[in-house]
């Protein structure tokens, strides 16, 4: 690992959250998947970051899910035993209705080994899910209890890495065209 200072510019702007936005795939449809160096990282950026694209089968994509603002966010815990330590990262996603294809999505979800990329402020996406690591994906609905309450659908995906909140600059292939993680810059199929 790379140790190194860690200061905080005074007045710096932080924003918080996730977007209302996701992007999942079933990581079956994954043939190569980026990689994080780990004890041979020779930067911080090196030990954090994926570097590569993933490789996906002929004629596969990513998937979008959309996501309530401010009833969602991605969390990092450590866990484990001494020597064995690893993080248990997490996403919570809040879809606003119990519709067709989000009643497929929680029968797909529940027994799936999927991965998602998460976009957070500043053009940063985060990844779930790992290629050594299977995630848990716990679903539940409501149709909410009085007029004006919130119903819908919660999303609640866990998976064990050894890397908090690992970081992805690559692109992602969606079913209409490519996102650049690197810019944020989405470019269409023609």
């Amino acid at each position: 690992m790379k140790f190194g200072n860690i200061l905080w510019p005074e007045g710096k702007v932080n924003p918080s959250g996730i977007k209302s936005i996701a992007y999942y795939i079933p990581k079956s449809d994954i043939v190569t998947f980026p990689t994080i160096k780990n004890e041979d990282a020779t930067t911080v950026a090196e030990a954090v970051n994926y570097t590569g694209d993933f490789v996906l089968k002929t004629g596969k994509f990513f998937y979008s899910i959309y996501s309530t603002q401010g009833k969602g966010a991605y969390t990092s815990e450590a866990m484990g035993e001494k020597d064995c330590k690893l993080f248990t990262n997490k996403v919570t996603l809040s879809y606003p209705d119990i519709t067709d294809e989000g009643r497929n999505m929680m029968k797909g979800f529940v027994n799936a080994n999927i991965l998602l990329v998460i976009p957070l402020p500043q053009k940063r996406f985060v990844v779930l899910g790992s290629e050594d690591y299977d995630v848990d994906s716990a679903i539940t609905g409501t149709t909410g209890d009085a007029p004006g309450s919130a119903k819908g659908l919660t999303v609640e995906i866990s998976a064990p890495d050894v890397t908090p909140f690992p970081l992805y600059k690559g692109e992602l292939q969606l079913e209409d065209g490519v996102l650049d993680c690197a810019t944020g810059e989405f470019t269409p199929d023609i």
